[in-house]
C-alpha cells in the first residue's frame, strides 16, 4: 500500500538527481525493519525509479547528553538491524563513529550519489536541524515521512491546549487511519533487485553485543552514566516486553499503574525507550493491544457513541482503553507541541499564558527548601520519596510514572527560580533516562509547570494556582515501602539516602 501524501513533507525543491546511483534512506528516529512508514515509501520510490536502495543509519559520539548507556541501547538496535537486513538481502550500511572513523562530512559525501533521499520526520532534538541542514546541502530532494503515530500530524489543525481536546479529535478520525498502517513486516522478496552491492565509503560496524564493554570503553563520553545491566535495546526485545505486558499485565494497568513499586512488579509496558528509539512503533503497539482484546478487532467494534471517552473507545476493556489513551492521546498531545514548531527543546516560554502570569506573580516567593544541581544529581534532599525517585532514574535510566510526576513538582518547589528547576529537569531527565530527550520529555517537564492543565486552587507558595503534589499526599495515597525497598537494592548502601 502506498505511503499516505499526509504523512509525507519535501524539505527542498530539487528535482530527482537522474544520474544518482541509488535511493538512500536515512534511518534517523524509526530504527527498525518492519511497522516503517519511511522505509515504506523509501522501497516504493527505489522500485519506481528502479534504483537500488540504501539503508543507511549512524551514531556519532558528539550528541547532547551522550553517555555509555544511550549508546549501548542504540547499538544494541543496530546490531539487531544489521542482522535483519542480511536476513531480507537488504543493503544496509551501518556506520558507529570512533577516533578511526571520523563522521565529518560523512553523510554529504553518501548523498552525493543518490537521486533522491527519504528520512524520518521526528520534530525533537537534534533532527529537525539535521534533517533541514541536510536538505539545503544536497543537489537533490529531501523526503521526511512522518511515521511518529497512528494519525498523520499534517491532519491536526493545531496544538492542543489539553488532552480532553485533542482525545475527541482522535476518537472521530482513528478509524481513517486504522486502515493506512505500515508495513507490519517484510520478507526477502520485498528487496529483491533493490541491492546492487555497493559498498559503503566508510568502515561498516562489524561488532556484536558481546564485544560492546570494550568497544565503549574507547570512547570519551561527555557523561559519566552506566547502562542498567538489566536493560538492553533492539527490537526483539521490545517485541518481547510488549508480549509480556499483554500477557500479564495489561489486565491491571487501569487499577494499579500508579502504584510505586519495583519496575517488573508494576503494571506497564515499559516500552517508552523503544518507542524513543524507533525500535517498535506506535502503530504496532495500538494493533496488538486491539487484537489482545479481541483476535478479530475491527474498527466496527469502536464505541462511537460519545467521543473523548476515554474508558469506552477503543475496545470493551477498560484497561485497554486507558492504555491506549496514554499511548495515543498523551503521548501524541506532545509529539504534536513540537511538530508545530520542530526545534531542540521547548522552554519556559512555551507556557500559556495563565501560566506565565502565575510564575510572574509568585517568581519571589521564599522556598523552604533550595538545593543544588550536585544536591539533586547527588540524591541529597531532605525529602527520601525524591531521593528514591532520583535514585531509581540514575542506576535504572526510568522512573516509575507517578514518581516521576511527584519528582518534578519538588524540583520547582526547592528550586531559586523556576528557570532553574527547569534547567535541572532537563539536564536529569535527559541525562540519565533511556527515553529522555523526546518531545515527551519537554512536555512531561512543563506538564509541571502547569501546561496542557488548568489553574489549582487554593492558590499556594511557589506554585501559585499550579497543580501541587507533595509526599506526604503520596505516602497516604500509596503503600510506598515495597517502592522504597526496591529503591534501596539498587543503591550501594550509602547513608543519606533514606536517612
Amino acid at each position: 500500500m502506498p505511503t499516505p501524501e499526509s504523512r509525507i513533507r519535501s524539505l527542498n525543491s530539487h528535482s530527482i538527481r537522474e544520474n544518482g546511483d541509488y535511493v538512500l534512506y536515512w534511518m534517523q528516529a524509526y530504527r527498525r525493519f518492519g511497522s516503517n512508514h519511511s522505509l515504506d515509501h523509501a522501497v516504493e520510490l527505489a522500485k519506481k525509479l528502479k534504483k537500488e536502495l540504501i539503508i543507511y543509519e549512524g551514531l556519532r559520539i558528539d550528541y547532547p547528553w551522550n553517555s555509555e548507556r544511550i549508546h549501548k541501547f542504540i547499538l544494541h538496535g543496530m546490531i539487531e538491524n544489521r542482522e535483519e537486513a542480511k536476513k531480507l538481502g537488504a543493503n544496509y550500511w551501518c556506520y558507529v563513529e570512533s577516533d578511526t572513523n571520523p563522521a565529518k562530512g560523512l553523510l554529504k559525501k553518501i548523498s552525493e550519489k543518490a537521486c533522491l533521499i527519504v528520512t524520518d520526520d521526528f520534530p525533537c532534538f537534534i533532527i529537525p536541524e539535521q534533517t533541514e541542514k541536510l536538505s539545503s546541502k544536497v543537489k537533490c530532494p529531501v523526503i521526511a515521512v512522518d511515521g511518529n503515530s497512528v494519525i498523520p500530524f499534517s491532519k491536526f489543525e493545531k496544538a492542543a491546549s489539553a488532552a480532553r481536546i485533542l482525545r475527541i479529535w482522535i476518537h472521530k478520525n482513528f478509524a481513517d487511519s486504522f486502515f493506512n498502517f505500515a508495513k507490519p513486516k517484510y520478507s526477502k522478496k520485498d528487496f529483491v533487485g533493490l541491492n546492487k552491492g555497493t559498498t559503503p565509503p566508510f568502515e561498516n560496524f562489524e561488532l556484536n553485543e558481546p564485544e560492546l564493554p570494550r568497544f565503549l570503553q574507547t570512547i570519551r563520553f561527555e557523561n559519566e552514566v552506566k547502562p542498567d545491566p538489566k536493560t538492553s535495546g533492539g527490537r526483539s526485545k521490545a517485541l518481547g516486553l510488549l508480549s509480556d505486558f499483554l500477557k500479564k499485565k495489561i489486565h491491571l494497568y487501569d487499577t494499579e499503574r500508579s502504584s510505586p513499586r519495583s519496575f517488573p512488579e508494576t503494571p506497564v509496558s515499559g516500552l517508552s525507550a523503544y518507542l524513543h528509539f524507533g525500535h517498535i512503533s506506535a502503530e504496532e503497539i495500538v494493533l496488538s493491544v486491539l487484537q489482545n482484546t479481541d483476535p478479530d478487532w475491527s474498527p466496527e467494534e469502536l464505541i462511537l457513541k460519545k467521543p473523548g471517552d476515554r474508558e469506552n473507545f477503543y475496545s470493551k476493556s477498560v484497561s485497554a482503553n486507558h492504555y491506549l489513551d496514554e499511548l495515543i492521546t498523551w503521548r501524541d498531545i506532545g509529539y504534536l507541541f513540537f511538530w508545530q514548531k520542530p526545534s531542540f527543546r521547548m522552554d519556559l516560554s512555551s507556557l500559556p499564558d495563565w501560566v506565565q502570569k502565575n510564575l510572574s506573580h509568585h517568581r519571589k516567593d521564599v522556598r523552604d527548601y533550595q538545593y543544588t544541581l550536585k544536591d539533586w544529581e547527588s540524591c541529597r534532599t531532605h525529602d527520601e520519596l525524591w531521593n528514591a525517585a532520583q535514585t531509581e532514574l540514575k542506576h535504572t535510566g526510568r522512573m516509575h510514572n507517578y514518581m516521576r510526576m511527584l519528582w518534578g513538582k519538588k524540583v520547582i518547589e526547592w528550586s531559586k527560580t523556576y528557570e532553574e528547576a527547569f534547567h535541572v529537569l532537563e539536564h536529569l531527565n535527559n541525562k540519565y533516562a533511556y527515553d529522555g530527550r523526546n518531545p515527551n520529555s519537554y512536555t512531561g517537564i512543563l506538564w509541571c509547570f502547569g501546561l496542557f492543565d488548568r489553574p489549582w486552587f487554593p492558590e499556594r507558595n511557589v506554585f501559585g494556582n499550579i497543580r501541587y503534589m507533595s509526599s506526604d499526599s503520596t505516602r497516604k495515597k500509596f503503600k510506598m515501602k515495597p517502592y522504597l525497598d526496591y529503591v534501596n537494592s539498587l543503591e550501594d548502601q550509602e547513608g543519606f539516602l533514606f536517612s
